[in-house]
């Protein structure tokens, strides 16, 4: 019986170790992205062009595309966003398109269900959105299907390409108007909150909003405390107005505030202070 059994295992345990382990052909890309209070989850099969002639062959013009391979393409976010002037809930939805020589039409579906294989698939019924974009020649040569979602002032700018075609389009959200908000209630709230005052001037700076409202706070800040950021926002404020006297004017007042406390590193903050003039003209 031993001389039975024994063959039949080794033949078991030699098929088991036979199968193949293998890179997968088109693996799973992968976007988590957080854009400002909205957080992003964007799931892809990625195939790869291998000399193959991709539009118009391997994904034929005018017909249904699930934009990638394997499962259908999601896209997940957790706050409401606007796709074509039109708002789109929080949650998750499929992501595909009907690519065509001149122009795509890009579609978002609440049925994340199926593969979208086969044109029979799409119900138009739970479809929520569907754009027109333009696709454009690119230098770079994507070999394998490629998107990417870009930060652009707290917006996003979906970007999808392969081969040498690329189309990309623009996710709304409410980040700037919740930011907005944000900074009114604290500071309303708190006042003479000299930080938050700085930080506002500094975020909206950068972001160029409200340029109108930035040296009120950033003079408010200074009013009820000194610091060297503080006098590097002002400058920074002024030089954005190409007021480079009142700038050079705001930097004596600081240096003297340098020399007077010596705060940490000050002659390094002094030397990079001294760096920004030579830029002024």
């Amino acid at each position: 019986m031993k001389k039975l059994i024994l063959p039949s295992l080794i033949a078991l345990a030699f098929s088991s170790q036979c199968q193949l382990k293998l890179p997968e052909l088109s693996p799973e890309g992968r976007i988590i992205q957080n854009i400002g209070y909205v957080n992003f989850e964007i799931y892809y099969g990625r195939p790869a062009a291998r000399g193959r002639k991709i539009f118009g062959e391997l994904v034929p013009y005018g017909q249904l595309w699930r934009t990638g391979a394997g499962k259908g393409t999601t896209i997940k976010f957790d706050k409401p966003i606007t796709l074509g002037r039109k708002e789109i809930p929080a949650g998750i939805y499929s992501l595909t398109s009907i690519p065509n020589r001149t122009e795509w039409t890009v579609l978002l579906n609440s049925d994340t269900s199926k593969i979208y294989g086969a044109p029979e698939e799409y119900d138009v019924r739970t479809e929520m959105v569907r754009l027109s974009v333009k696709p454009e020649m690119t230098q770079q040569f994507f070999e394998s299907l490629s998107l990417q979602l870009d930060i652009i002032s707290n917006n996003g700018e979906l970007y999808i390409s392969w081969e040498n075609t690329q189309i990309h389009f623009p996710i709304l959200t409410s980040n700037n108007a919740s930011a907005w908000h944000e900074i009114e209630t604290k500071l309303t709230a708190n006042p003479n909150d000299a930080d938050n005052l700085a930080y506002a001037v500094y975020y909206l700076q950068m972001n160029k909003q409200e340029p109108d409202r930035l040296m009120g706070y950033i003079d408010r800040a200074l009013k009820i405390k000194e610091d060297w950021w503080y006098y590097e926002l002002k400058m920074s404020l002024l030089t954005d107005g190409k007021k480079y006297e009142d700038a050079r004017k705001v930097f004596q007042t600081a240096q003297e505030y340098l020399h007077r406390v010596k705060p940490r590193e000050w002659e390094y903050i002094e030397k990079n202070f001294k760096v920004q003039m030579t830029k002024w003209k």
